[in-house]
């Protein structure tokens, strides 16, 4: 799915390159392993969109037609493997503050510093949100503590 000249792929990318600052190692949708070499790791990826058929809005005046378009890309951050929880928890906060930090610094036009073809903001708004997950990762034996952010980008 892509919206106007914006592709998953750059849409992926451009979160990757913006939230590599907070974690040590960022994987785009192109970069993820079979199996975890490393932590903390940052993969994103796409999870889902909807789009809808383009409509006369408010601005039928000029003659304009919007199709408004909703991905939800994933990114999801595994801290350590899991071992105590208390552990786990002191590794873990200190991440999902940073990246907290980095998504923060995103409060105005272009999001995440991504342009479409003609050179407008490809992103018009986006919310994000974060819950901690333990995450299984290629065998059922390996567990991870991390965080799932979910950001929900609208586009048009």
């Amino acid at each position: 799915m892509t919206t106007s000249s914006t592709t998953l792929q750059a849409i992926c990318n451009a979160i990757e390159l913006t939230l590599a600052p907070a974690i040590t190692y960022t994987q785009s949708y192109n970069e993820l392993k079979e199996g975890m070499a490393d932590t903390p790791t940052l993969q994103i990826y796409p999870f889902s969109g909807s789009s809808n058929p383009p409509q006369k809005t408010d601005r039928w005046t000029f003659q304009a037609v919007v199709r408004l378009a909703e991905l939800v890309i994933y990114a999801d951050l595994y801290a350590t493997q899991r071992s105590e929880i208390n552990e786990d928890m002191a590794i873990l906060l200190p991440l999902i503050e940073a990246m907290i930090t980095e998504i923060e610094k995103q409060d105005k036009k272009p999001y995440f510093s991504l342009l479409d073809a003609a050179g407008e903001p490809a992103i018009k708004a986006f919310n994000w949100r974060w819950q901690y997950s333990n995450f299984t990762y290629n065998d059922p034996q390996q567990i991870y503590v991390g965080a799932r952010f979910t950001f929900t980008l609208t586009m048009f």
